[in-house]
């Protein structure tokens, strides 16, 4: 336990000194006019730390006749050569920026990025392995970048742009954009001939399917066979359940047909044996249930979505606004499957002992979900700025949860 407990502090300590130390004390960078190369020495142009980009931001520490001393953004300290330094960022690019450490997109006017590599790559509050893991980035993602250290194993840093949130990922688990097709041709040249590259590029092929629904089902098949083959089992993968997605998504309705099937459905909860309709929920209803009126809930504020007010209990929240003729009626927000609360669809009720693969059966061909980010959790459309979302957990219903976006 006292271990623990040291590596714990160790860790924190790891995060605070690359916080406090990640930019001179009160500074605030500076911008470069022109991409080059970072040297360890200014007397060496052979000796190369790294790249970075136009309009990159830096520390200046000390400067001699022909080069800065400066801090870049994962907090390497080295050498440029002197060039005119700008107080802000323009959007430009110098001419000859290399492309492959610096891609702006076809059009050009993307941030200079790379792309995630691998999947479920771990960011980090520090440059280092033993930096807290803060977040999880996808394969293929897309990361702006304005420095690329050169050395094995460097760190590229991913933070805010003052260095108040830091966070770090390897500069080897980046490179050029992927394709579904490139990855299923060299998975399909190294099947049979390296097991261990094979899982590897069958775990891709599905994380890229799963963003790409047409090639999802032939996707899964490859990871499924592969994994088959190897005998190994993946316990954070229940691929039957996601093929038996695909296959529903494979026939889910266009967009007019979709709305008229939900419609259809009659979609409504049930509590204590009132049933309470999305925009029609009445005060009297929930004073009835023993929910409690309250004028603001911290968090909840959502894009073109502003409640005048809300009436909770431990397992529900109401959200009360005005419709378009004035009239200020209830939606449920929240809502938990602890205490008998249930979400009728159709002829299904929805309660904390439903199956999960039941529910797939029936409303799948209704439903999205982003599996690779967030799996078990479905949603359904809600009018053209809504979502209605159900989380799954062990196969049983945990949450429901309405959602607004611009």
């Amino acid at each position: 336990m006292l271990r623990k407990l040291y590596y714990l502090i160790y860790v924190v300590s790891i995060c605070f000194t690359h916080q406090s130390m990640a930019q001179p004390a009160g500074a605030r960078p500076s911008y470069t006019s022109q991409w080059g190369y970072l040297y360890r020495t200014a007397n060496d142009k052979m000796d190369q730390l790294g790249i970075y980009a136009t309009e990159a931001p830096v520390y200046v520490l000390d400067s001699t006749k022909t080069h800065y001393r400066v801090q870049v953004s994962n907090g390497d300290i080295g050498y440029i050569e002197k060039q005119p330094l700008q107080r802000a960022m323009f959007g430009k690019r110098s001419p000859g920026e290399p492309a492959q450490y610096f891609y702006r997109g076809s059009q050009g006017a993307q941030c200079p990025h790379l792309f995630v590599q691998v999947a479920e790559l771990r960011v980090r509050c520090a440059p280092s392995t033993s930096g807290k893991a803060i977040r999880k980035l996808r394969l293929n993602e897309i990361i702006c970048v304005d420095y690329i250290p050169l050395y094995q194993d460097g760190w590229v840093y991913i933070g805010d742009h003052f260095h108040e949130d830091p966070a770090f990922i390897q500069a080897k688990f980046l490179g050029q954009e992927l394709t579904y097709e490139g990855l299923r041709k060299d998975y399909l040249k190294i099947k049979g001939k390296d097991q261990q590259q094979e899982l590897i590029l069958a775990g891709r092929l599905r994380e890229m399917a799963w963003n790409e629904t047409k090639y999802l089902k032939q996707g899964l098949a490859f990871w499924k066979e592969s994994y088959a083959n190897a005998g190994v089992k993946d316990p954070k993968v229940d691929i039957e359940l996601e093929m038996r997605l695909a296959n529903k998504f494979s026939n889910r309705p266009d967009d007019s047909v979709y709305m008229e099937q939900l419609v259809a459905l009659n979609l409504h909860f049930e509590w204590k044996g009132i049933q309470l309709f999305d925009g029609k929920i009445s005060e009297a209803q929930v004073q009835q249930l023993g929910l409690q009126k309250v004028k603001d809930i911290s968090g909840l504020q959502e894009c073109g979505w502003a409640p005048q007010y809300f009436y909770q209990s431990p397992n529900m929240i109401v959200a009360f606004e005005e419709n378009q003729q004035g009239k200020v009626l209830g939606e449920v927000h929240k809502m938990s499957f602890a205490n008998g609360e249930v979400f009728a669809i159709g002829e299904e009720r929805i309660d904390a002992d439903y199956n999960e693969v039941d529910f797939v059966n029936h409303f799948g061909t209704l439903l999205s979900v982003d599996w690779t980010a967030d799996p078990h959790v479905y949603h359904f459309q809600n009018g053209d700025a809504g979502l209605f979302i159900i989380t799954f957990e062990n196969g049983k219903p945990a949450r429901f949860q309405t959602m607004y976006f611009c």
